[in-house]
């Protein structure tokens, strides 16, 4: 066996038992099984057909090691895209990565992004799996500042970060996770250490939706399908705005390519479960070749309505085009539509 330190911290932040309570996983009766990067694909299909929930991605290339391939929907994402439909139930978390700081030619004459989406270099940094469609793409967040009854008040986006969005401009990264100065265990004797990247903040979600999908099981005695499990994660995040200001204007509400759809909110996420069929609706559907599926809610007039939809896409055709090719790489595009109805009308 070798160990890493970098695959230990990853690890113990996922499920560490909590010897040292401040380096308490987000699962801490949780297992892993851990493998080489280098056999993902093989080893990531065989052991979500055999029921694997989630899988944890922390690591991928860097920015200037692709330099002009950036954004592209290739191989690394059409495969895991792949895995997750024949394994509906499967979910991938993937490290958005940390080039966040890299726009265009470094101080020292390295280039990061030789052809950056839209000529903007301040964007357009992920490749491999986290430009796929299924699985999450995790950003980094700092602390978050929480208020007594669990509310975010206010969280800046990690400035190493990596933005998106893709280059068929879908929004990537989906969510963000607080993963600046997390403490865990360290490979061999080291004890343990305090990371930052995404690296980090990928464990640190994919841990917490773990929990999530035991819960859902607990009060239903199923697991979410993997889509729907990605689905709740964005529909309960909280919002974060591009300019990680913590008052953000109406123009800047949304999800968007540096934050996703804002930092996961297990709490929030837990009590959508708890309060289905009376206060929300968490429903699994089939929606067949152009067919369309209505539902009638209520609204009581007072909390906003908000509906969101998910599903898991068939894996797209490798962009073989080049960078920055605007071809669409989902094949079903599904929509949802609001339409207000007026009691008595």
């Amino acid at each position: 066996n070798q160990y890493s330190d970098h695959g230990t911290h990853v690890t113990g932040t996922i499920l560490a038992s909590g010897v040292n309570p401040e380096a308490k996983g987000m699962a801490p009766q949780a297992k892993a099984v851990s493998y080489r990067w280098s056999q993902d694909v093989p080893e990531g299909a065989a052991a979500a057909g055999n029921g694997m929930l989630l899988s944890n991605h922390s690591y991928g290339y860097r920015l200037s090691d692709i330099q002009s391939g950036a954004g592209i929907y290739g191989s690394d994402a059409k495969d895991f895209d792949a895995i997750m439909y024949n394994a509906p139930y499967y979910l991938q978390v993937v490290s958005a990565g940390n080039d966040g700081s890299n726009n265009g030619e470094g101080s020292d004459g390295t280039i990061y992004n030789s052809d950056p989406l839209e000529g903007n270099a301040q964007y357009d940094k992920l490749s491999g799996m986290s430009t796929a469609k299924n699985n999450l793409t995790v950003a980094n967040g700092q602390d978050a500042v929480i208020d007594e009854d669990g509310n975010l008040v206010s969280m800046n986006r990690n400035n190493g970060s990596s933005e998106g969005p893709t280059d068929d401009l879908r929004i990537k990264p989906d969510i963000t996770g607080n993963g600046s100065g997390l403490i865990s265990p360290v490979g061999g004797d080291s004890g343990y250490g305090n990371y930052t990247g995404t690296s980090m903040s990928g464990p640190n979600v994919m841990g917490s939706l773990l929990l999530v999908q035991q819960h859902y099981n607990n009060i239903n005695g199923s697991f979410m399908l993997g889509a729907t499990l990605k689905g709740l994660a964005l529909h309960t995040a909280d919002d974060i705005t591009p300019d990680n200001s913590s008052s953000p204007s109406q123009s800047l509400i949304g999800p968007d390519a540096t934050t996703g759809w804002g930092l996961l909110n297990t709490k929030f996420a837990v009590e959508t479960i708890n309060k289905a069929g009376f206060a929300s609706v968490v429903k699994e559907e089939t929606l067949n070749n152009e067919d369309t599926f209505i539902m009638n809610v209520k609204s009581d007039g007072i909390n906003p309505l908000v509906a969101s939809i998910s599903w898991t896409d068939v894996a797209g055709e490798q962009n073989t085009n080049g960078v920055n090719d605007p071809t669409p790489a989902l094949v079903n595009d599904l929509d949802i539509r609001l339409t207000q109805v007026i009691d008595g009308e």
